[in-house]
């Protein structure tokens, strides 16, 4: 600002004869005033709105509109582990030719739990003025996440580099020199654009679509906004997971090129429809070239003037960036009214037809199927189920369709076999007319119509229908539960020998459950007494057998868990006894959530020194306690012989009983 207003009085001074020439400059400073003062804007961005609960997804706040801030304040980012970040880079988007420069600050994280998570607003300070960003919503799913949804895309260095030094002029884009724009460097040496086969087409006749990536750049891209094609059928051509580079050429120049998406794409109205732009976000990194040395000979510099020579001096320069490609409008013209046949559906492209019956053998009563084949190139999923014009003494029914495409012609090809099941009431000779279709052929540009051929077949015996049995003793009615129950009786449990097995079993019954009050009581005074024992004896005043830090616990980890076996809650016990031994594992050895599981907890108490039997002991209390919470009908005993196996496994690693 202050440099146009001092380059402004100098003008006038000189100038004082040219009004034109003031004006200018008065509209000139006013524009730049008004950049001065942009709008800022501070937002906050992520990959991903939904994600699997082992996905790691990408934030990223922008600051438009400013180049520096004073101050910047994360949110807490409560439910998710910070994987990396914050990572400070310089932000500049690239839309249709529009340069607009600014800030960004990126995290990557990772969710500690399913469901839906808030990320709350971060804040900047700008020029003594605060900014606050949009809070965020995640959506974690309990699932573990299949093959990524990123799509990125990476740049090897051209070939000809040889000690990052490039061996033609056409790679020296890669090296940055010193008073070079990297903006306008970038913005000619990195864009992504959609390609057609043609521009104007008829309804239901196919474009293809190809988006692709062209660079001479060194860069790492990723997808963020995918294109939509409202007004057309997609079918998907080309949309790799990991897409790479291969030398291109562009107005006559060499470039490499990938590709991002290829589809066909199936105009369903006419008029003016528009492919929408891809978006990526791109981190771009120069070679920073210094200044050539001078060797005071001037036949070594004309040397290296002649042949242009770099000094790389070891530093690069990464600039990030986002880009569009810019719509692109079809033209899609109607199909003509003049012309078109009454039993024309909407097919385009060139098709024919045939018919056949699966079986040549009908009979009278039974299904019989006819089969009606479209094959050719076009719209094949768009074609309707023929019209069968069926004769009389046949009856058919709805058609079911099966398609076998090729994406991979253009226009696409393949098969499509629409199935009618039908039948016949009578014998004789029957004949199914042939079946036509209808459709637009865009090279002509004229309708045409195929017929199938006629299907003839005789029908030369009648399928007998089959009669339900019917008793002639009883009625043929359902037999009642009070009957059942009578017959039951009178045909197994009327015999005198069931009555000794009966009393045989409950005399083996009474004596399991007396047994088993036996037991119980037994294990409540055992309990009673235990429980008697440890008010007289801290769980935490236990002597170390072995040199080392021992970790001690001022209170039983057991403790809810005897409280609940004392109140005869089974779920409960089993519940609170698994959480115990986990809380005092993770204590004990510090785990981390991802070491929360048997296997790591096992290879720890294997690399401390303790035997098989006491890794095993572990792994059977958790299984039994997870087991139990699916059969809640368990003993006092067993409960109190779980209790007992835990208290020694704790207090074997307590103090390193091995």
């Amino acid at each position: 600002m202050n440099i146009v207003s001092c380059q402004m009085k100098m003008v006038l001074k000189k100038n004082l004869h040219f009004p034109l020439l003031t004006l200018l400059l008065i509209v000139t400073s006013c524009l730049v005033t008004s950049a001065v003062f942009a709008q800022i804007k501070f937002t906050a961005h992520v990959s991903y709105n939904t994600v699997a609960r082992d996905q790691a997804l990408q934030l990223e706040f922008v600051l438009e509109g400013a180049e520096s801030a004073d101050d910047f304040t994360a949110p807490s980012f409560t439910g998710f582990n910070i994987l990396q970040g914050p990572a400070y880079g310089s932000y500049f988007s690239v839309n249709n030719g529009d340069v607009t420069k600014g800030l960004n600050i990126t995290y990557i994280l990772m969710p500690q739990k399913p469901g839906k998570l808030v990320i709350d607003a971060a804040r900047v300070k700008v020029k003594g003025k605060i900014y606050r960003s949009n809070s965020v919503t995640i959506n974690v799913l309990n699932e573990l996440s299949g093959k990524s949804n990123n799509t990125i895309v990476t740049v090897p260095p051209l070939p000809g580099m040889r000690n990052n030094r490039p061996a033609n002029p056409d790679n020296k884009e890669l090296i940055l020199r010193k008073g070079e724009d990297p903006i306008a460097k970038i913005q000619k040496n990195l864009f992504v654009q959609v390609e057609v086969n043609k521009q104007t087409c008829y309804e239901g006749e196919p474009i293809v679509a190809t988006y692709k990536l062209y660079t001479r750049l060194r860069s790492v891209s990723r997808v963020t906004k995918r294109p939509s094609f409202n007004g057309f059928s997609v079918v998907e051509m080309t949309q790799p997971e990991n897409m790479d580079f291969h030398p291109d050429q562009l107005n006559g120049k060499p470039i490499y090129s990938t590709i991002l998406r290829k589809v066909q794409l199936f105009p369903l109205q006419s008029g003016q429809l528009t492919l929408e732009p891809v978006e990526i976000a791109s981190q771009v990194r120069f070679l920073k070239a210094g200044d050539k040395p001078k060797n005071n000979n001037s036949i070594d510099d004309l040397f290296n003037d002649f042949f242009d020579d770099e000094m790389l001096n070891g530093e690069t320069e990464e600039h990030n960036l986002t880009l569009q490609s810019k719509p692109l409008t079809i033209t899609v013209k109607p199909l003509p009214e003049a012309g078109k046949p009454v039993n024309f559906n909407g097919a385009v492209g060139k098709f024919t037809i045939q018919t056949a019956l699966n079986n040549n053998n009908v009979t009278a009563n039974e299904n019989g199927t006819l089969k009606v084949l479209v094959e050719g190139k076009g719209n094949l999923s768009m074609i309707n189920t023929p019209v069968i014009n069926w004769p009389r003494g046949i009856e058919g029914f709805e058609a079911t369709a099966r398609e076998n495409i090729d994406n991979s012609t253009i226009p696409i090809s393949g098969t499509k076999t629409f199935d009618y099941p039908f039948t016949v009431t009578e014998k004789g000779k029957y004949e199914i007319p042939a079946v036509s279709l209808s459709y637009f052929n865009p090279e002509t540009e004229k309708y045409e119509t195929v017929n199938s051929a006629i299907v003839s077949f005789a029908v030369n015996k009648i399928a007998e229908k089959k009669a339900p049995v019917v008793s002639k003793d009883y009625p043929q009615e359902e037999e009642s539960f009070i009957d059942k129950a009578k017959n039951f009786y009178d045909d197994t449990l009327k015999g005198e020998w069931w009555w000794p097995a009966i009393v045989f079993l409950l005399l083996i019954w009474g004596g399991y459950q007396w047994r088993q009050k036996i037991k119980l009581s037994r294990a409540k005074n055992e309990l009673k007494r235990l429980m008697e024992e440890e008010n007289k004896e801290d769980f935490a005043e236990a002597v170390p057998l072995t040199e080392g830090v021992i970790t001690t616990f001022n209170t039983d980890p057991l403790d809810k868990a005897r409280q609940q076996l004392k109140n005869n809650n089974s779920i409960g016990f089993y519940n609170e006894l698994h959480n115990a031994v986990w809380s005092f594992l993770q204590q004990k050895y510090q785990l981390r959530p991802t070491e929360m599981n048997k296997k790591a907890v096992s290879d720890k108490l294997k690399a401390d020194l303790f035997g098989e039997n006491i890794v095993t002991g572990f792994i059977q209390i958790l299984n039994t306690c997870e087991l139990a919470l699916y059969t809640p009908v368990h003993s006092q005993e067993e409960m109190y012989q779980l209790l007992q196996q835990a208290e020694t496994f704790i207090k074997t690693i307590e103090h390193k009983i091995i």
